[in-house]
């Protein structure tokens, strides 16, 4: 019994491993570091920081890298790999997550120029 408690609590220990992310400066020049975080968490600690608002639900973790630059280039530096909007808002920044890009580009669809009927008719 006391051999699984102590496996249990190496197992907490070892998990234990946080995110580390710092946010420093203004909006116009923003310095994030950050270690083993998601971009969940980024965006966070972005919202903690400043007036951005983030939804959507972006799924990679593990970053460790250091952005700096005006707030919304860090955004889009961050959300790199992701289809996403920001969209400036009179108190702040809105950023939807909509999905993780596909390594397979699709092509838009092409669609036949519009023809429009001829002023005269001719008649041979």
């Amino acid at each position: 019994m006391v051999v699984i408690a102590g496996m249990l609590l190496a197992t907490l220990d070892c998990n234990s491993v946080r995110a580390e992310i710092r946010v420093q400066g203004q909006a116009d020049d923003v310095l994030v570091e950050a270690h083993d975080a998601s971009v969940a968490d980024i965006l966070a600690a972005l919202g903690k920081r400043f007036a951005l608002h983030y939804r959507g639900t972006p799924e990679v973790g593990g970053i460790t890298a250091t952005f700096k630059g005006p707030l919304r280039h860090v955004v889009a530096r961050v959300l790199a790999g992701y289809n996403f909007v920001i969209e400036a808002r009179g108190d702040g920044i809105e950023v939807i997550v909509l999905s993780a890009t596909s390594p397979n580009a699709v092509p838009a669809p092409a669609f036949p120029p519009p023809t429009f009927p001829s002023r005269s008719n001719r008649r041979d």
